[in-house]
């Protein structure tokens, strides 16, 4: 197990040293069975069902038995109790990890701010999940932060090591990911912060909770499963893999890895390759692949995405990412930065940036830039939950020798609640 059981009200999570002797981790079913005069039976069951989780523990300490009895009678005040159990890694809850939010609703899920608000829609895409969601940022610096209720995020408590992992088609654009502390009563503190798809952080003195964000970089639409939020857990998540060569990407070697209409390219002094751009003139630029025409092979099943250096990045007017089946023949087009879905029957691309006409000529060095590809099929690890629960059954046995005691506690997931 990664870690022992924390349990106990948001700001005073407490982990407890004894591992439970007995643990029962299930679910209320509330299923209803009702059997026909011609025998014939018919189940009807609620959408989602509530957790249940019961645990035993032989001789434990004194003060864990105080803050597991102090807890049950409620002298810290009325709940809702949180429970990261050693059996949970991903705490966000299971269809938020699928980016999936039943009810016609991300709200419960999900909320940007900052630098704008983008819009939270129902997937469109050709095979997604029931009731899957996707983002749309209307500003290449919108966040959007990952919801838990009640409270204003999910519980920590200080020192843990906590790592948020942005979904998987963000992990192939120019995304930042960050992690809001908040005190108990919801207050924000600080944050950590991070350039990339994935940021580990520990959680600093008076924090109680955790609200995870990101932001995708670019405008264009963006699936939200494969997000990943652990505490002291080993977990390596899924990252992109960089197409170019080593040369293209820090951008040096021979010029002939690119090629260009309406830009030249030289080399400087630091032999790093500069493409140079006239006033009142268009362009395009591609990164070639050795002897392929700037066709690639598609690596798998996935998102495909560029990332560039921010002066080139800056100056270009837009980027084309061009799909082929194996015949060579057309099948679509992507002319968006953000990152483009691999079409099914395709085996080849190309991908080219353009430059629009500006009456200021303009020269840059090409690298470090990356095209990155994100393997889809690969495995993202399922959402688990956190969910706050109430103490629904206590028994304390004194032990012998005193002071340990021998505890009985069960807990049942409550929707509702309030802190």
């Amino acid at each position: 197990m990664p870690r022992n059981l924390w349990i106990g009200l948001p700001g005073r999570l407490r982990e407890l040293s004894q591992a439970a002797t007995a643990f029962e981790r299930g679910a209320e079913l509330g299923v209803t069975q009702f059997t026909s005069l011609g025998g014939q039976v018919t189940t009807v069951a609620p959408q989602r069902t509530a957790r249940k989780t019961k645990f035993t523990f032989d001789r434990l300490s004194q003060d864990d038995a105080t803050h597991l009895d102090r807890l049950a009678r409620r002298i810290d005040g009325p709940g809702p109790v949180v429970v990261i159990d050693a059996v949970t890694r991903n705490l966000l809850d299971p269809l938020q990890a699928e980016g999936r939010s039943p009810g016609g609703s991300a709200a419960p899920y999900w909320y940007s701010s900052g630098g704008g608000t983008g819009k939270l829609q129902l997937s469109t895409r050709t095979g997604a999940a029931r009731d899957a969601y996707e983002w749309k940022p209307d500003s290449a610096t919108t966040q959007l932060s990952w919801h838990r209720r009640p409270g204003a995020g999910f519980p920590v408590a200080p020192g843990m090591s906590v790592r948020f992992t942005l979904p998987v088609s963000w992990r192939v654009g120019p995304c930042a990911t960050r992690l809001h502390w908040r005190d108990a009563a919801g207050v924000y503190l600080s944050s950590a912060a991070v350039t990339g798809h994935t940021l580990s952080a520990t959680v600093p003195a008076g924090a109680a909770l955790v609200t995870p964000s990101g932001i995708a970089g670019e405008v264009g639409t963006y699936p939200l499963d494969g997000a990943v939020l652990t505490i002291d857990d080993p977990h390596i998540p899924t990252a992109p893999v960089n197409l170019l060569s080593a040369d293209q990407a820090v951008g040096r070697g021979a010029t002939t890895q690119w090629s260009t209409v309406g830009l030249t390219l030289s080399t400087d002094a630091g032999g790093f390759v500069v493409a140079s751009l006239p006033a009142n003139t268009s362009g395009s630029l591609a990164f070639d692949p050795a002897g392929q025409n700037n066709f690639r092979p598609v690596p798998g099943r996935g998102f495909l995405g560029p990332v560039l250096p921010a002066a080139l990045r800056a100056r270009a007017e837009t980027c084309y990412t061009t799909y082929f089946d194996a015949s060579g023949a057309f099948l679509t087009f992507s002319d968006g930065w953000a990152p483009s879905e691999v079409p099914a029957a395709a085996t080849h691309f190309t991908c080219s940036i353009s430059f629009g006409s500006a009456t200021a000529a303009f020269s840059t060095r090409v690298g470090p830039a990356k095209l990155l590809h994100i393997d889809t099929t690969a495995p993202q690890l399922a959402g688990d939950g956190c969910p706050a629960m109430a103490v629904t059954g206590y028994t304390d046995s004194p032990a012998r020798p005193l002071p340990y005691r021998n505890i009985s506690i069960d807990l049942t997931e409550v929707t509702g609640a309030s802190i």
